[in-house]
Parts: C-alpha cells; structure tokens; sequence
C-alpha cells in the first residue's frame, strides 16, 4: 500500500514517538495546520492503519483528538506498490 507524501509524514512521526500522538503536537511538529494534518489522519484511518480517540482534558474546553496506530499500522512498512 502507498501512502501520499504527507500521509507518511504523519504515519512515521506517529511511529517514532510511540503510536500515539496529538493531532495538535502534530500539526507544530509537521508545521502545518491541524486541519491539514486531520485530512491525513482520516486518509490513514480508512486504510486501517490509525484511528481517532478522543481524550477529554481537565480545564480545557473540548477533548483533544490523538492519533493511535492500529494493530496493522504497528506492522505496517509503506511501500511504493499501489494498493
């Protein structure tokens, strides 16, 4: 399976700080916006390889959105094959 170029950004920096990570941690990290990074998030969830959980915050107004790799997305290795 190929991921877009942006789609890997965000798959490998979830990869190298341990599988979970915010979506805002991302979007500084990656310097893009959160908008951004969300649309690669949904990319790499409908491949089966993240997913979304929300994790509500004491004092702050909404849950923050991390992204968690999947049990595939732990294996997985992109590579250049199409799907």
């Amino acid at each position: 399976m190929k991921l877009t170029e942006k789609s890997n950004e965000v798959f490998e920096y979830v990869k190298a700080n341990g599988g979970k990570v915010s979506i805002p941690e991302l979007a500084n990290a990656l310097d893009r916006t959160e908008r951004s990074v969300g649309a690669n998030v949904t990319d790499l969830t409908k491949k089966g390889l993240a997913a979304r959980e929300k994790v509500e915050v004491e004092g702050a107004d909404k849950p923050v959105t991390y992204v968690v790799l999947t049990d595939e997305g732990k294996v997985f290795v992109p590579s250049e094959d199409e799907e």
